[in-house]
């Protein structure tokens, strides 16, 4: 993921999980599509968030060569996407 600043979510996350910057944006989107299946996250109670966290957290650890495998593949054709609508520009 990249350096950019984190989101309110991943901000929470990484005060839930004490995970590092890097891994917060990775906990939501595993969040999101992993643990609830739902594209929001402000319906959620602060338990059911920290949980779902905690969870998503676990999920990382456990399958963390496989995620980091899809995110990094999905960075690439993101940028590669980015660059052939620069150049079409």
């Amino acid at each position: 993921m990249s350096a950019k600043k984190l989101g309110p979510y991943s901000r929470k996350i990484q005060r839930i999980t004490n995970c590092p910057s890097e891994d917060a944006p990775k906990i939501e989107q595993i969040m999101r599509d992993d643990v609830l299946h739902t594209v929001a996250l402000d319906w959620l109670s602060s338990v059911d968030f920290h949980k779902a966290a905690v969870e998503a957290e676990k999920i990382l650890d456990a399958n963390r060569a496989d995620y980091e495998e899809y995110f990094t593949a999905t960075r690439v054709i993101f940028d590669e996407l980015k660059a052939l609508r620069a150049t079409n520009s």
